[in-house]
């Protein structure tokens, strides 16, 4: 197809067609259903002439999802570089290309056959994570000519997503330890039974007078003042309304398991005539109340963390296969699933079972990441000082050509007065 004709097409038409062949139980999938059973009765070598039309599908689907792509970049659609690497729409939802590389990504797709775009197309288990993560440092270099450039941007980008997730890892692991060695000590004390707070409640804590003890004590006298000097219903819409927690049998917001408060609470509610619905709307209400916005935020956080870490493990495909392509990476990023999981149930429902899980996730997550980066770490600062070299020479070789151009602008107006 020539590149005039391409552009004739209609995307949404194009992808409906690519749809046809490798969609939810479409082409593919019942050419697979026809090989499972071919298979399971002993004939599949009689379906060996249709082998080829499972590749065909795949690379055709693929083809004409990177023509809609051309397409789509001509009308300036910021999904239309992501599309053309190979991803689906269904990929997408919510997504975003970060702005620093849209332009020349997306400039790249709408030029065709023109400019070389095979730098967009997604890598053999690469996830649309992964994808996002590399594109930004490959249009630096595709922009410089410099790959030590691009590759400086690359695992800069690495190293800050590094600096930003680990350090919380292992937080969590040595927090949640200190607070389950003192839960079991405490439980040997007659009458003295400590409880376990939510992760991500020490701010509200330190407000309220109660800080944990490796909080300096000027930082923890400074906190009592400010929350002293907050009015109680601001202060309880952040932190949490303590009063609440006793629906849990607890005497803190931050101690409490929301997912009793709200189920004895709505209990509550039928006791005194309310409907379904009513019971339900107390009963979220209560735990809304009870957690406070910080907390509540710090939830959904951890569930989109969740859902977009599962997803992308999804991407990678067969388990195995993933494991073999990177196996540091694979775990990496399959125990940042578990952490923010486990850390969500830590912060609805503290208690030794979901703040341990916590813990030991955290730990393996936090390690994984680390060794899955180390050799980017090593090479970081070698691969920064020959970036800066090159840019020096750059930036050198640009003084000279203005200094020849001033020089010779300066004769040419000499020239007119001899």
């Amino acid at each position: 197809m020539s590149d005039s004709s391409k552009r004739m097409g209609n995307p949404s038409d194009l992808e409906h067609l690519a749809k046809l062949l490798d969609g939810r139980g479409n082409l593919r999938d019942r050419l697979d259903e026809a090989f499972t059973r071919a298979a399971g009765l002993g004939v599949r070598d009689k379906l060996s002439s249709l082998k080829p039309m499972m590749h065909w599908t795949d690379d055709t689907a693929v083809d004409l999802r990177r023509r809609a792509a051309i397409l789509r970049a001509e009308d300036g659609d910021p999904r239309a570089a992501a599309l053309y690497a190979g991803f689906k729409p269904e990929d997408l939802k919510g997504a975003t290309l970060p702005p620093e590389a849209m332009l020349i990504a997306n400039a790249s797709v709408a030029g065709g056959d023109k400019f070389d775009a095979g730098w967009l197309k997604r890598k053999p288990g690469e996830t649309y994570q992964d994808w996002l993560q590399r594109i930004p440092g490959d249009a630096v270099a595709k922009v410089s000519g410099n790959e030590n450039l691009g590759e400086v941007v690359g695992d800069y980008i690495n190293i800050t997503a590094l600096a930003s997730t680990v350090p919380g890892a292992f937080k969590m692991a040595a927090a949640g330890t200190l607070g389950l060695v003192k839960y079991f000590k405490s439980l040997k004390t007659p009458g003295e039974v400590k409880f376990l707070k939510a992760p991500g409640t020490t701010l509200a804590q330190i407000l309220k007078g109660r800080p944990p003890s490796y909080i300096p004590g000027s930082i923890a006298r400074l906190g009592a003042r400010i929350g002293a000097r907050t009015p109680a219903p601001i202060l309880n819409v952040l932190t949490g309304k303590d009063g609440l927690a006793a629906l849990a049998g607890k005497e803190f917001a931050w101690e409490a398991n929301l997912l009793k408060v709200g189920k004895n609470a709505s209990a509550l509610s039928k006791a005194t005539g309310a409907g379904r619905m009513g019971a339900f709307a107390s009963g979220a209400g209560a735990a809304m109340r009870t957690a406070g916005f910080w907390r509540a935020t710090g939830i959904g956080g951890s569930i989109l963390a969740t859902g977009i870490g599962a997803f992308d493990v999804y991407q990678e495909g067969n388990p195995v296969d993933a494991f073999k392509r990177d196996k540091a990476g694979y775990v990496a990023k399959v125990s940042g699933v578990a952490f923010n999981a486990s850390l969500t149930a830590a912060m609805i429902a503290p208690n030794p079972v979901t703040i341990g899980a916590a813990v030991v996730t955290g730990a393996v997550y936090g390690v994984a990441t680390i060794v899955d980066n180390w050799d980017t770490v090593k090479k970081f600062p070698g691969k920064v000082a020959d970036a800066g070299a090159w840019t020096g020479r750059k930036i050198g070789e640009g003084a000279s050509k203005l200094a020849d151009g001033a020089k010779s602008i300066g004769n040419a107006i000499g020239g007119l007065f001899d």
